[in-house]
């Protein structure tokens, strides 16, 4: 069966495919056309893109009575070389240091699609060839991905009050745009910009627009170069995510772009254009004629859609004047201490309960973790997410502060695997990772490996209790141990946790983050979770097994010594036994045998080795686990209503409902992750503080849709 057009390998453009012409401009052999204006593309971008969509007066509000956003979101098509991403990121960076700051958004948004990306090799050229931001660009290139996944988020500036979010969605714009339809709804009247709260249980069709965008910059390669990208299908995309007060700019004044914006509700004009070209294009979206065009009838065939079986249940953004947004998190494993982080840096107070008398006290409790990284032979819901997990996790665990967390980030080997024949080749130049032979895995790791493997010079092993203790203990998260939450109650628009002493917590919103028994609870019994026994190893280290320098993983992975040990591991049974196993032991030690040489001598010091099993110390830990080994993460919904709803799914699995599902509005589950926590929960719960909080999602609706607790539902309907 041939796959989705949504998930074929992504063709990079390489360094060989750029060059400088004789006017000196940048240019794609590809498309034979420049990137930008020679010598002058900030001043280009600038004027075009910056000014054509005023953003220097919108970002610098004066009148007090004027209402903002929290955020302003850009989504622009063709990303290129990200020189329009960084003027706009410095021009963001100056408006909000310029005294007016407490009346501008706070957050920057900018989705970017991009259909041949640049490596990270050809970026460089690019950056070589011309740098009006040299200090942003080198903050762009340290976090630029491979393009291997469709959806990658960047977030820069974390430690200023106005970060900027960067959305990379590589493939065809049209496509790439239309993974953010059912985005959760913001909370402003499209048309008059009042602070409204989203209708949450709505029972009719919905009018549901998905993500607005306040700015649109239409870039890219001219329309007779690249006509692909500049059809009707991106401009009704552009009418489905605008409002009354979105605009469009665009270097080009032809007369197909003319009619397809006009066509699609914006009220274009032109201005005068950049250098040799004479005019360009600006426009404004008219929501009345938005109204018109979603009233039209459709031509095309009509396509099943389950979208509205995943609608996100979403909170109020706002303090109600001075009162504090709070939380209560059930579990304080990386999950819950990875949510209580996310959502304490945006200022909420959160309760963070735990039954156990300290942080990672059951699965997330290893004495290391490894960032497993993998490439999947061939793309899908579940190889995009585990690819933008990984690249976010690499990134976010080193905004924590302190080098010592994150010292094991030295590169990781994954032997026995090698990258696929039909990534290598449309994507040469891969920096994230590469095949090693058997000589070059040996060098690398430091001691002789019976397989060659791929290499990830990013990833590495952490030290999970201390990654959980910083992340809990930031100002805003209280920690409350020996707290076994038996129930959950919600009452008007509160929620109460009781734990087994009788004591009850409250607060706006409740997040189950416990593991295995997250589905304890009368309002998620429905969620079909289990576990997996996993017993680690304490390994005694050796002079020569003290040469190990990085995590390596095969069937079972090892870590450089620390403190005298190697950590090893793990096991997978079925088995409830919380006593150490000495066939655990051993399994962990025939795992780690068979990714060395035979002549290693590391190798042969543990064949001959006759130390007791049972004297070694170890660790077991249950895992949690989900029927498609995919996290649960999202709002909880009303099983009984969910089933009622939707019950047209029995019959008729292509049918659209018209409805939108019903959750448990408040209630919030992060759960699920396996032996891959510490790899995927920290992009987990960024998502899940979007659904929260009802602001821009860093990724599209596939992934988030192939995570959400839903997903279960539509599938017992479907399946019966």
């Amino acid at each position: 069966m041939s796959r989705s057009k949504d998930y074929l390998t992504i063709e990079a453009t390489t360094s060989d495919q750029l060059f400088t012409d004789r006017n000196g401009g940048l240019r794609s052999t590809r498309f034979d056309d420049i990137y930008y204006h020679p010598g002058q593309g900030a001043e280009e971008s600038q004027h075009v893109f910056l000014a054509g969509n005023d953003l220097p007066n919108r970002w610098l509000i004066k009148d007090q009575k004027t209402p903002s956003k929290d955020y302003f979101v850009i989504a622009e098509t063709g990303f290129g070389s990200g020189l329009n991403f960084l003027a706009c990121w410095q021009l963001w960076r100056d408006s909000h240091h310029q005294g007016t700051a407490d009346h501008a958004p706070r957050t920057l948004y900018f989705y970017s699609s991009e259909l041949y990306p640049l490596s990270s090799a050809a970026l460089i050229k690019s950056i070589r060839h011309y740098n009006p931001f040299p200090d942003l660009a080198n903050e762009l290139h340290n976090h630029y991905p491979d393009a291997i996944g469709g959806d990658y988020v960047i977030e820069l500036d974390t430690d200023s009050p106005f970060p900027v979010v960067l959305v990379l969605l590589f493939g065809d714009s049209s496509e790439a745009f239309k993974r953010l339809e059912y985005y959760p709804i913001d909370h402003f009247n499209r048309e008059n910009d009042i602070s409204i709260e989203p209708a949450l249980n709505a029972t009719k069709g919905s009018d549901h627009q998905g993500l607005t965008i306040d700015a649109w910059f239409l870039d890219g390669y001219a329309p007779i170069k690249n006509p692909d990208l500049w059809k009707n299908s991106i401009y009704a995309l552009m009418a489905k995510h605008s409002s009354a007060n979105s605009t469009v700019a665009t270097f080009t004044v032809a007369r197909t772009v003319r009619d397809g914006l006009s066509e699609h509700g914006f009220a274009v004009k032109k201005l005068p254009g950049f250098g040799r070209k004479r005019e360009m294009l600006t426009g404004t979206f008219q929501a009345n004629t938005a109204t018109k065009l979603t009233a039209m009838p459709q031509k095309k065939k009509a396509v099943s859609d389950l979208s509205n079986c995943y609608y996100p249940g979403t909170q109020s953004r706002h303090n109600i004047g001075n009162k504090k947004r709070r939380a209560t998190i059930v579990g304080a494993g990386i999950a819950g201490c990875c949510t209580a982080y996310q959502l304490a840096k945006r200022g909420w107070q959160v309760n963070l309960l735990d039954s156990h008398d300290d942080v990672a006290s059951a699965a997330s409790g290893n004495p290391r973790a490894v960032l497993y990284a993998r490439t999947a032979q061939h793309r899908s819901a579940m190889a995009d997410f585990h690819e933008a997990a990984l690249h976010y996790a690499q990134q976010f665990y080193p905004q924590l502060g302190d080098c010592q967390l994150t010292k094991g980030l030295k590169g990781m080997l994954k032997l026995g695997e090698s990258l696929p024949d039909e990534l290598l080749y449309a994507q040469p130049e891969l920096s994230s990772r590469h095949n090693v032979n058997i000589d070059q895995a040996s060098h690398l790791s430091g001691v002789a490996t019976r397989l060659g493997g791929i290499y990830y010079p990013q990833a590495g092993w952490l030290v999970p209790k201390a990654i959980c203790q910083a992340l809990s203990g930031i100002e805003g998260i209280e920690f409350i141990a020996n707290t076994k939450v038996n129930r959950l109650e919600k009452t008007s628009t509160t929620w109460h946790a009781h734990d087994h002493q009788g004591n009850s917590f409250d607060s706006d919103i409740i997040v189950i983050a416990s593991g295995q028994l997250s589905h304890q609870f009368e309002q998620t019994a429905w969620l079909p979770l289990r576990f997996l026994r996993g017993q680690t190893t304490d390994l005694p280290a050796t002079a020569e097994s003290q040469k190990l320098r990085l995590a390596i993983c095969q069937e079972g992975y090892s870590t450089p010594a620390e403190s005298g040990y190697h950590s090893i591991g793990s096991s997978y049974s079925k088995d409830t036994e919380q006593q150490l196993s000495t066939q655990d032991h051993l399994d962990n030690i025939n795992k780690l045998r068979a990714s060395l040489a035979d002549n290693s001598d590391w190798n042969c010091q543990l064949e001959s080795s006759e130390q007791s099993l049972a004297s070694l110390n170890g660790r077991v830990g249950f895992r949690c686990v989900t029927p498609d080994y995919l996290p649960i993460v999202g709002p909880v919904a009303d099983q009984k209503d969910f089933m009622e709803r939707f019950v047209c799914l029995k019959k008729d699995a292509k049918k659209t409902p018209k409805e939108r599902a019903v959750s448990h509005r408040g209630l919030f589950v992060n759960t699920g992750f396996g032996s891959h926590g510490y790899t995927t929960v920290p992009l987990a719960a960024r998502l899940l503080v979007a659904q929260i909080e009802a602001t821009p999602m860093p990724l599209g609706d596939k992934i988030t849709q192939a995570i959400a607790p839903n997903r279960f539902l539509v599938r017992q309907l479907i399946r019966g």
